[in-house]
């Protein structure tokens, strides 16, 4: 990188009510300078955040308290927000998930990662969908 050159950065969202899963996203992006990391810790605070300030990747729980993740994600795009284009990973704890897939949804690149994170997993999924929105 050149001396003085700005970084490249990438504006992330991460909706999840869990404190360890928070602190496990935190460690495993945090080798990835160019990634900044905005924790909202439910539903309603990922909802504020994403009106107020646009995104370039957005990871949200499914289960969150106050308003599920589907459900701010809905509002988002229904209501064509600043971030009603913003690529979603989204996390479960459902066990029955297929092998991972990068899909896109109305025009919106989508991706749906199991708990519990692994780390090569998730990094790969976020600079996948970053290039990919």
């Amino acid at each position: 990188m050149i001396e003085g050159a700005p970084m490249a950065r990438y504006q992330i969202l991460l909706a999840e009510d869990d404190e360890v899963n928070q602190d496990i996203v935190k460690a495993f992006l945090a080798g990835t300078p160019e990634l900044e990391l905005t924790v909202a810790s439910d539903g309603r605070a990922a909802l504020e955040a994403a009106l107020v300030k646009k995104y370039d990747l957005m990871i949200f729980d499914q289960q969150m308290p106050h308003i599920t993740g589907d459900r701010v994600l809905l509002h988002l795009r229904a209501a064509r927000t600043l971030n009603a284009k913003t690529p979603v990973i989204r996390f479960t704890a459902a066990a029955d998930l297929k092998p991972l897939e990068i899909k896109q949804v109305n025009g919106v690149a989508e991706a749906v990662l199991p708990k519990p994170l692994g780390k090569a997993v998730l990094l790969s999924t976020v600079l996948a969908m970053l290039e990919a929105g």
